[in-house]
């Protein structure tokens, strides 16, 4: 099994947007398994939302490994029903890589960088500065625990982000 290339690789918002899944064959799943934790019925009257310091593309898994540690962490620290998180970008550009033959004689059977356009291996969602990423919806005495859930989040990102609270 390969190995997954580093996300500062796909970070850079540099190339044209590649989303048209309709001409495209072989798109990798969606890694992300819910978008809505917690209540999702009640309204809470406090939001604490990670947001990025400038333009980047996060990867569908580095999106799942955040959500995985924030809602285990609040589930854990507050229980499952005082909270409710919503993951609030989806991963729409297709990302492609040109993989290369290495090994012996790889030279004999590589095409090197013809027809390098390259193959879909994932999908990223490409975000703007301070655009929120996930958001929390807590009580005003849950605020510290939302605040180091998404703390924890933010270090699955190849970004700088900042946590900012406010009412919902």
């Amino acid at each position: 099994m390969a190995h997954l290339r580093p996300g500062k690789i796909d970070r850079n918002v540099d190339k044209p947007s590649y989303t048209r899944k309709k001409y495209i064959r072989g798109v990798p799943g969606l890694k992300i398994v819910h978008f809505d934790m917690g209540n999702t019925r009640r309204n809470f009257p406090f939001e604490v939302s990670l947001m990025v310091n400038e333009p980047v593309q996060i990867r569908h898994n580095a999106l799942e490994a955040a959500r995985v540690i924030s809602h285990r962490y609040l589930e854990k620290r507050i229980g499952p029903t005082n909270y409710h998180m919503k993951i609030r970008t989806f991963p729409h550009e297709i990302l492609r890589e040109n993989r290369m033959a290495s090994g012996k004689k790889a030279d004999r059977y590589g095409d090197g960088m013809r027809r390098s356009f390259g193959k879909p291996v994932g999908t990223a969602a490409r975000l703007e500065e301070n655009q929120k990423v996930i958001s929390v919806w807590v009580d005003e005495n849950r605020i510290a625990h939302a605040k180091e859930a998404l703390r924890k989040a933010g270090h699955k990102f190849p970004v700088r982000v900042t946590i900012c609270v406010g009412n919902a």
